[in-house]
């Protein structure tokens, strides 16, 4: 795996020229798209703005600035999506395992064992829906209904492809059931 600058320096490179954290990344492509397009849209401005501030008209001198701001937005949106796909990645790295040995002492009945695994994968990555809704179930055999009921509501809040939508719903109704 590749090894990475720190983040403060490509959250700077990419603030003093946008696209510049993309390049540091290895997005080579994308970084020098913005970065160029983001150099012209400026290198425009300061030329219609200090070169020939009576000759260049006020729409365009607007146009290039609001088209800078909204490359120098993109660069930095692009920045902190693809950060997080690779902190995503690096926490998956082993999670599986980690997931295998939860399930696993959950069939041996350490239930103790397997929250602190939930537990510890959630630390990873605080979005892992799946050990967010075993950490529910853990919570709702060890008798704390209201903390599987808050679990569950996270876990349906996580769920974007609603791929675990019928058995949150489910469990949902089970823990209301049982809290009255």
């Amino acid at each position: 795996m590749q090894r990475l600058p720190h983040p403060a320096l490509l959250w700077t490179a990419n603030v003093l020229v946008p696209g510049a954290g993309l390049v540091l990344m290895g997005r080579l492509a994308s970084g020098s798209a913005c970065a160029g397009l983001w150099s012209v849209a400026v290198g425009l401005l300061l030329v219609g703005t200090l070169v020939w501030p009576d000759a260049a008209p006020a729409a365009p001198v607007t146009a290039l600035a609001v088209a800078s701001g909204l490359l120098f937005a993109a660069a930095q949106m692009l920045l902190g999506v693809r950060s997080r796909s690779l902190r995503q990645h690096r926490a998956g790295e082993g999670r599986e395992a980690v997931f295998r040995e939860v399930l696993a002492a959950t069939l041996r009945g350490a239930l103790e064992e397997a929250e602190q695994g939930c537990r510890m994968l959630l630390s990873r990555d605080p979005d892992d829906t799946e050990a967010t809704l075993h950490l529910a179930l853990l919570a709702r055999r060890t008798g704390r209904p209201a903390e599987a009921g808050r679990l569950l509501r996270r876990a349906r809040f996580l769920d974007d492809a609603g791929r675990w939508d019928g058995v949150i719903e489910r469990d949902l109704a089970a823990v209301k059931g049982w809290e009255t």
